[in-house]
């Protein structure tokens, strides 16, 4: 039996380098994946903290893409040698949400998301089933083409938020999400600011040439006051998951708190007449709706902003320990500086 290097979650503060077998195919709608490269996402940190569902025993890693070297007798799209990239969370098609143009809320995504519940990127291997696999055109690298499902989820945000040419936006947090968010932006909106506290991040987020703002350091509701001349933000954009009661202080009235950071550890405290009386509008947004095709042309133009966003490559063994560069020392379980971005792992 043919065998292949793999990071398997064991269970929170437990990534393991392990031999597993080479998945084989089941089903006659499965291709074998050959992994190119797989990036650490936000997520993955935040399930080996034990902050967002997780399955032990699992292969993590989401963000990834690779060469299909095998393919189901049903496969009709793709052919062995083709180059794609994945939105690892498989949709049923037949539930009333994706029956009613919500397929992001598949009752069975909570099953088969790939990189959570079923083996993910972090290994040489992977299974996936044709209807969720991309072609990647020649312009995108295989670097850059870990980021399509990531990209993705920022647009189905960009989508849910419709942010205009006039208006004046926020983003709190540039990390990975917070960096896409703000690429985007700065080529649409009037205004647009971001804060971080990460001191690696925070000068990441000054290449941007905007106005960036630690919240540790500095009273930011009297920043904004300032900058929007007392008006506040048509949109702030939370892309940590922990900053929806402070975004209420930051937007204006009448607008716009897109809640896309996700942290299931985390509380917020509101005021429901607050949010009545100046008429502001909270949006969530889940992963990506059929946005992978408008990520990979985004990607493929090269627009956006990306000469800061991948860090590091890292060879996949090295896994374990590549998770202290984005904040997370496994070995103590306490958070620690960031030296890292995007960081991307390598079989």
């Amino acid at each position: 039996m043919e065998t292949m290097k793999a990071l398997v979650f064991k269970d929170v503060g437990k990534l393991q380098f392990e031999t597993l077998p080479v998945p084989q195919i089941t089903k006659p709608d499965q291709v074998l994946i050959k992994v190119s490269h797989c990036g650490i996402c936000g997520s993955d940190v935040k399930i080996l903290q034990g902050k967002h569902a997780y399955k032990i025993n699992t292969v993590l890693g989401h963000e990834f893409n690779g060469v299909v070297t095998e393919i189901g007798s049903g496969i009709t799209t793709l052919k062995v040698g083709d180059r794609i990239s994945i939105d690892n969370n498989p949709r049923c098609g037949l539930c009333a949400y994706c029956r009613t143009g919500m397929s992001n809320q598949c009752e069975s995504i909570k099953e088969n998301t790939i990189g959570i519940y079923k083996n993910g990127g972090y290994a040489e291997y992977c299974i996936a089933q044709e209807n969720i696999c991309f072609k990647l055109p020649d312009e995108i690298d295989d670097i850059v083409g870990t980021q399509v499902e990531t990209l993705g989820t920022v647009l189905n945000g960009m989508n849910t938020i419709q942010m205009q040419a006039w208006d004046s936006v926020l983003i709190l947090g540039c990390g990975p999400i917070g960096y896409l968010f703000t690429a985007l932006a700065t080529r649409i909106a009037a205004q647009v600011v971001v804060t971080e506290i990460d001191p690696f991040r925070f000068k990441i987020a000054e290449s941007f040439g905007i106005p960036v703002f630690n919240p540790e350091q500095i009273d930011l509701e009297q920043q904004v006051i300032r900058l929007t001349g007392g008006k506040k933000f048509d949109i702030v954009i939370d892309a940590v998951g922990t900053q929806l009661e402070n975004a209420l202080n930051y937007v204006a009235s009448g607008g716009k708190i897109l809640a896309f950071g996700m942290d299931d550890s985390f509380q917020a405290r509101i005021t429901p007449y607050q949010v009545t009386r100046r008429a502001i509008k909270i949006l969530g947004t889940y992963i990506g709706q059929n946005t992978c095709l408008p990520a990979i042309k985004v990607l493929q133009a090269h627009t956006l902003k990306m000469d800061n966003f991948f860090t590091e490559v890292i060879p996949l063994e090295q896994g374990p320990d590549a998770f202290s560069k984005v904040g997370l020392d496994l070995s103590s379980m306490k958070q620690v500086p960031k030296s890292a971005m995007k960081l991307v792992l390598k079989p």
